[in-house]
């Protein structure tokens, strides 16, 4: 079988399924209030004087609530291929299973002694301000060109911030409003502990146990943790061929897994893309199918999603430029 084609007429199947449409939110106050409560990491910043709130891309999770006077609903149409309970969609599910065959035959990101994996990636994650109450909340893109060297003996990190951009005009009017404060930050360089490999399974069964069981009570519901877990353990991360294999055959049985098709990330690079959507925002998933190389991790809006965006826009992502193995911290290439 010709897996690059199969994959390919995969990819442009992507019919449309009609998710349960919801109430939705009331008011702009209400939502603009709604898109400051999404979940963020402990180690989020609030600036003193101003409600910053920034969320950060470790966890691919976009989590709305209810925090004013009554439910405010969510609107959320999806379009994407129909899944069923038993697993993946069954267009995700074959692209996943022929991606899987892929990476069993790539080289291991296992660092020797001496040695790094050496990551860098683009990530822009909302950054949310909250000046003085939520008709004066904006949002805002912001890059980070991140840089990773992970290795057994210690590592090296180092950020630094690109050009912000705003979603719409009225994040930008209520920017200026504000009086224009600075949107980045200074380059950054940290040293980091001894990394260690991936401590999971490599058998699919085994590895879709112990994804399940990390899953399990979480907010966001079982599945979309595990899609989450998965992602987790796809980027940055030293990993052996059959490790990632198994990690592509556990998300083909995750249910509620559904096939984009072929889209471009942020760096215009075409890639296959699954997802899973919570709150009308999608979380995908886009990989090299002739690799199996994770290409980005993106958020992307649907129609009546609670941050008020037009249906398609992408809210999140990051973009994976590089991963190898290399000889010294400094190294990048």
């Amino acid at each position: 079988m010709n897996t690059d084609l199969s994959i390919e007429r995969l990819a442009a199947l992507a019919p449309v399924r009609d998710d349960e449409l919801v109430e939705a939110a009331e008011t702009p106050a209400a939502r603009a209030l709604l898109a400051t409560i999404l979940l963020t990491p402990p180690s989020d910043r609030v600036a003193p004087g101003g409600g910053r709130r920034r969320v950060l891309p470790r966890r691919r999770r976009w989590v709305a609530a209810a925090a004013v006077a009554g439910a405010v609903g969510v609107a959320a149409l999806v379009v994407l291929v129909s899944g069923g309970r038993n697993g993946a969609s069954n267009a995700a599910a074959a692209t996943l299973r022929r991606v899987a065959a892929v990476a069993r035959a790539q080289p291991s990101f296992r660092p020797g002694p001496g040695q790094y994996l050496y990551t860098k990636s683009v990530n822009a994650y909302l950054d949310t301000w909250v000046p003085g109450g939520a008709q004066t909340a904006f949002n805002v893109l912001v890059p980070h060109v991140r840089q990773i060297w992970l290795g057994p003996e210690g590592g090296r990190l180092y950020e630094t911030s690109g050009t912000p951009r705003f979603l719409t005009a009225g994040d930008r009017e209520r920017w200026l409003a504000d009086g224009r404060p600075r949107l980045t930050e200074a380059p950054s360089g940290n040293r980091l502990p001894p990394a260690h490999p991936l401590d999971l399974p490599s058998e699919p069964n085994a590895l879709y146990d112990r994804l399940e069981h990390d899953a399990t009570g979480h907010g966001s519901g079982t599945y979309s943790e595990m899609f989450t877990l998965v992602g987790d353990s796809l980027r940055e991360t030293s990993t052996t061929p059959a490790q990632r294999a198994a990690l592509y055959e556990v998300a083909a049985r995750i249910p509620g897994v559904e096939l984009v098709g072929r889209v471009r990330d942020s760096a215009g690079r075409s890639g296959v893309a699954v997802a899973m959507t919570d709150d009308g925002i999608r979380s995908q998933l886009v990989f090299d199918p002739k690799t199996s190389a994770l290409l980005a991790e993106e958020q992307v809006a649907l129609p009546g999603n609670p941050l008020g965006y037009p249906a398609g826009t992408r809210v999140g992502y990051s973009t994976y430029l590089m991963q190898r193995v290399v000889d010294s911290d400094h190294a990048v290439h």
